[in-house]
């Protein structure tokens, strides 16, 4: 292997790896905070990837405004299902949750299903022409999502390590019950976590459409991978999932080209199950003591 192209899949493993990062924050942050597994997870990313697709459609606008889009859509839309779906059921068992996160995501499979059909859909409207750094080529679009990728990262770092409102989160992802008796108004915090969580979804949908093409379906494999990156960094720890985020993207990016796709999503799952059984708590995440 070139010492060029190794940087061209260390290139298109970054953006892989951001995008991955962007999904799995979401997640680990519901789950930190919440203590949930949000199956509808994969939806969010779809509503964020059409609202951009009509947007630049029907509108004729910037894909990039599709960005600020997706995450008050999502936000609003996350607040919106945290209070009259997610509250309700909170106190309940952990299976009511599952399987209400489940229906969440199958009634909104079935919209867009729907709605749209399983056509795939794609624009051609956006950041055109690629970057030519010693041979190692990556599209403006890619180079958009990266960077994108990074700064909301490094917000949600920001927000949950310094901002008030983020030690708020932290307190109430170690323990419920001191964090309320501390004066952390709980249910005000697990919607604003969970609305944040939708937020990212929704605006990772929007960079999605940028790179590749829109249905139904298309928020279903990167909430499956994201769901890893989660295991991988440790559930509930924001700063794992970004750490374990590009390092499978590193992964699917080499393993893709020096074998296959399919092969790829098999070393990924090995490497899984390797660090559950090395790991359990993850690579950053808590080791909770009986």
């Amino acid at each position: 292997m070139s010492l060029t192209l190794f940087f061209q899949l260390l290139a298109n493993g970054l953006v892989v790896g951001g995008l991955l990062g962007i999904v799995a924050l979401g997640l680990a942050l519901i789950f930190g905070v919440m203590r949930v597994v949000n199956f509808a997870h994969g939806e969010f990313i779809t509503l964020g990837a059409y609202a951009t697709y009509l947007l630049v459609t029907q509108l004729g606008a910037s894909p990039l405004f599709g960005i600020p889009l997706a995450l008050a859509l999502g936000g609003a839309i996350g607040w919106l299902i945290q209070a009259g779906v997610i509250a309700r059921v909170t106190e309940r068992p952990e299976l009511d949750m599952l399987m209400t996160t489940y229906a969440l995501s199958v009634v909104g499979l079935g919209a867009f299903a729907a709605g749209f059909g399983g056509d795939f859909r794609s624009y051609s409207a956006g950041p055109s022409g690629s970057l030519d750094l010693a041979g190692v080529v990556v599209g403006w679009r890619s180079l958009t999502v990266l960077l994108t990728c990074l700064v909301m990262g490094a917000a949600t770092l920001l927000l949950v390590q310094r901002a008030r409102v983020g030690l708020g989160l932290r307190a109430l992802a170690q323990n419920r019950d001191a964090a309320a008796s501390c004066g952390i108004n709980v249910i005000a915090s697990e919607r604003l976590a969970f609305s944040a969580a939708v937020a990212l979804a929704a605006a990772a949908g929007a960079l999605v459409s940028l790179i590749g093409t829109t249905t139904p379906t298309v928020g279903h494999g990167w909430v499956l991978d994201g769901f890893v990156v989660v295991m991988l960094g440790g559930l509930g720890s924001v700063a794992g999932a970004l750490v374990a985020a590009f390092g499978i993207g590193f992964v699917q990016s080499f393993a893709s080209y020096l074998l296959d796709d399919s092969w790829a999503r098999i070393i990924i799952y090995l490497l899984l199950y390797a660090a559950i059984l090395v790991r359990p708590h993850g690579l950053l995440g808590r080791q909770e003591h009986a």
